[in-house]
């Protein structure tokens, strides 16, 4: 039997059998669900904010308390419409259309929300089971007492409201030469999103006023404020002229950047988990005892490809996983956003981009953090040599975000031919139209690098397990000279 496979098993074995490797797997996707949708959930359970404003006129605090419930308006429908996209697309318009009706005949929030559901009730009954219930971020209360001084027992948590609410905060309007000055008192000191609403609506407020002193309308500046042009994107390269780009159009790129991150964190996290076991195996004099079955290049490969079992492991398990619900949501979702996003990660050039990426990526970093682990006598050793070391590996993500932005930039495209950072840039530029021929010449273009690395990596392994050199080694001599 092959030593090289007999390293890759004692590795891949050593790595399934124990437990972590088991709750990895496990709750992994667990996590990332979590991470995903916990901050929905946190919004959502988090009650509204209770809000009160002070104003020098009457008509300052119902422009703002206008914008308020404006915003809260916006809010709902904007959440009717994301539910309704990726469940009932095709009864979005019509309930959005009641939506709106509701709220022009006076309705309040409340009546609109049960205007879009009636609609909903009525065409698409199954849709009804997670039919969103939208709550306002803000509340609105009078003021319990006159002045901003005698409210500071309340916005300092000394004093409650009457019915037990909490004042969240507090917006004093009050005019300095005619000129509104904007106040806003509270103990959340980093969160100013009331102070912006507030802006707005006397923005609003000081145009009117503006063009009253012109001898003009003042409702004209609600009319140009409502100005609001339709913009709408193309794609040179679709067949019809006429074609707009949409969501699904755009969800490549979003999915890119995402399995990006993905790749980059796998990547490394595994062979992270290289350089430790080097390392351990060489204190513990492991690596001498297989060194007399096995060649350097032989043990390196081995356990490259024994932690590529691991990996390939859990590639099947999670893309098992991810792929049977993505090809469900692109299936049963169709031309809602989330089904548009899921087809996008199913996209053939997105997927070969990230195999190729992933297998080339973990070649090259895993046999240069085995070369630098057989260098190390310790873990904190090697912590003081990869300071540097992952500053140089962490340039690609720096280029992640330009390449989201612009994947057929120069600096991109050049970038994108350098081996340490083809996998990630490949990722990137696919769903801009990378064309095969260019996917293949940067897939063979790693894998020469590959060759080369191993070759220079194993140079450094027989180095370092073989001849004992270490950095603590070479410190020394250098001390010396």
């Amino acid at each position: 039997m092959s030593p090289i496979f007999l390293v890759a098993r004692r590795d891949y074995f050593a790595y399934i059998g124990a437990w972590g490797f088991w709750l990895s797997l496990i709750t992994a996707p667990l996590i990332l669900a979590i991470l995903m949708f916990a901050p929905v959930l946190l919004a959502r359970a988090e009650p509204p904010r209770v809000l009160t404003i002070i104003a020098d006129n009457a008509s300052d605090a119902a422009a703002v308390t206008g914008e308020f419930e404006d915003l809260a308006r916006r809010s709902a429908r904007a959440e009717i419409n994301a539910y309704l996209a990726a469940t009932a697309p095709t009864i979005a318009p019509d309930a959005l259309a009641a939506f709106d009706a509701a709220v022009e005949q006076g309705g309040d929030n409340r009546a609109a929300v049960a205007a879009a559901r009636a609609v909903v009730t009525e065409r698409v009954p199954q849709a009804l089971r997670a039919f969103p219930q939208p709550s306002p971020r803000y509340v609105l209360t009078p003021p319990p007492m006159a002045g901003v001084e005698a409210l500071r027992p309340y916005l300092d948590g000394t004093q409650t409201l009457a019915d037990g609410r909490t004042l969240f905060g507090a917006i004093n309007i009050r005019r300095e030469a005619d000129a509104p000055v904007i106040e806003y008192w509270s103990l959340n000191l980093s969160h100013n999103e009331p102070t912006l609403i507030a802006q707005r609506a006397m923005r609003l407020t000081m145009q009117r006023e503006a063009l009253a002193g012109q001898g003009l309308d003042p409702l004209e500046a609600d009319r140009l404020n409502a100005f609001d042009p339709r913009i709408v994107q193309f794609d040179p390269r679709a067949a019809a002229v006429d074609a707009e780009v949409t969501a699904r159009q755009r969800a490549p790129a979003y999915a890119a950047l995402a399995l990006a991150f993905i790749l980059w964190s796998i990547v490394f996290s595994v062979a992270n988990m290289l350089l430790s076991s080097v390392i351990e195996e060489k204190s513990n004099k492991i690596l001498d005892t297989l060194l007399t079955s096995v060649t350097p290049m032989e043990l390196l490969i081995g356990k490259l490809l024994g932690v590529a079992g691991v990996s390939a492991t859990l590639f099947l398990f999670w893309g098992a996983l991810g792929g049977t619900l993505l090809s469900i949501a692109a299936t049963q979702l169709g031309d809602s956003v989330l089904g548009q996003v899921a087809a996008a990660f199913l996209d053939a050039r997105l997927l070969t981009a990230f195999a190729i990426g992933f297998i080339a990526g973990y070649l090259m970093y895993g046999a240069i953090f085995l070369a630098l682990g057989s260098l190390c006598e310790s873990i904190q050793e090697a912590q003081t040599l990869l300071g540097p070391v992952a500053l140089v590996l962490a340039i690609p993500m720096m280029l992640v975000m330009p390449a989201m932005d612009n994947p057929n930039a120069p600096i991109i495209q050049a970038a994108s031919w350098v081996p340490l950072f083809t996998p990630f840039l490949m990722l990137m530029r696919a769903p801009a139209g990378l064309d095969w021929v260019e996917i293949a010449g940067q897939g063979a273009l790693m894998v020469l690098a590959v060759i080369v690395v191993l070759w220079l990596a194993a140079r450094v392994f027989k180095a370092g397990v073989v001849d004992q050199v270490s950095m603590s080694s070479w410190r020394g001599r250098k001390a010396k000279d």
